[in-house]
């Protein structure tokens, strides 16, 4: 080989390199722009199966496919959390719906109930009022008398969304809350307060109510009513206004449709649920599948019961509600569906 015909061999090596070099610079600049064109979106929310569209949309892809980054920050309960969104230090609030919330509105804090989560599926409970084994009774004439007046153990105590639930168990036996007594407990501490007949009843929700009822610490004397999402997703008034607010919704209702039916208990949807909530994959394969509305619409008859059911109950700072025009924003399910 001539030197001549060295000097073009070395001459093109060179330019492909250059080109190679060129096209993977190309490629790393058009995924850094992608990057940086992805908006960020901080969701506070509280660890439990009930947000599984929230889980899946992340696994998934979702929210990056629809321009989102989101970062997710744990909270005890949707009510401690949306004074954080109607400040703008979140975007968005996954939790229950509650007393605190409905005076928070009353207020003024700029915040949208704008959908819902899960509901209770028809078969076996989820969540439900459980009254001791010693207190129970096949006569629910004895069960109402052994609940009037008693001590009953709930999440968040009253004014939660497990009071509202509650009230609800209640009324199966002509009760309602004044006629009780509720005490604040954590769901894991519900069981041995039942055993040590510290409390008369609790409301369990799954995994724990499986195992107090498998453990004969319990009866179930009411499940939660079926269809009734007492949960939901809450937006910031600001965030509320902006292009990307959609977005955000449309990859949450994309998710919720890898749920619908018996896909909700498919292997690899709880899997996702199991590592974004630290529960076994045992014990989500036992537990009843959540139910999710398609487009994910908000709970407007139920938002409207509970706070009645709060004002009579007097753990609001008003008298006469609040219309769900002032709260409810249902354009995001509309136009996700």
């Amino acid at each position: 080989m001539n030197i001549r015909n060295l000097a073009k061999m070395v001459a093109a090596a060179a330019c492909t390199s250059s080109l190679a070099l060129g096209l993977a610079s190309t490629n790393a600049g058009a995924q850094a722009t992608r990057a940086r064109a992805l908006t960020p979106v901080t969701v506070a929310y509280v660890p439990l199966p009930l947000f599984e569209p929230l889980f899946v949309a992340m696994h998934d892809g979702y929210f990056a496919k629809n321009g989102i980054d989101v970062h997710l920050t744990v909270v005890g309960s949707g009510q401690s959390a949306t004074t954080l969104a109607a400040t703008n230090r979140v975007q968005v609030v996954l939790g229950g719906f509650s007393a605190g919330m409905f005076n928070a509105i009353h207020q003024g804090l700029d915040f949208k109930v704008v959908g819902s989560m899960a509901e209770e599926a028809r078969g076996a409970a989820a969540n439900g009022l459980v009254i001791a084994k010693s207190d129970w009774s096949s006569n629910p004439a004895k069960i109402a008398a052994a609940l009037k007046g008693a001590k009953i153990a709930v999440d968040g105590g009253t004014g939660s969304t497990g009071a509202y639930l509650v009230a609800r168990a209640l009324a199966t036996y002509h009760l309602h809350l004044s006629q009780v007594t509720l005490v604040n407990l954590a769901f894991p501490e519900m069981e041995s307060a039942l055993k040590s007949g510290g409390v008369t009843a609790a409301y369990l929700s799954t995994p724990f109510l499986g195992a107090a009822l498998s453990g004969g610490v319990g009866k179930l004397v009411a499940g939660a009513p079926i269809g009734v999402p007492a949960t939901g997703v809450i937006y910031g008034g600001s965030f509320a206004k902006t292009k990307t607010a959609q977005r955000f919704f449309d990859a949450l209702v994309e998710a919720s449709k890898k749920l619908q039916g018996k896909a909700a208990n498919s292997k690899a949807n709880l899997e996702i649920i199991a590592k974004a909530t630290g529960e076994s994959l045992s014990l989500l394969k036992a537990e009843p599948p959540n139910v999710f509305s398609p487009n994910l619409a908000p709970p407007v008859a139920v938002l409207a019961q509970m706070q009645r059911i709060y004002l009579a109950n007097h753990n609001l700072d008003y008298s006469s509600p609040i219309p769900s025009s002032k709260y409810v924003d249902v354009a995001f399910a509309k136009s996700a569906s």
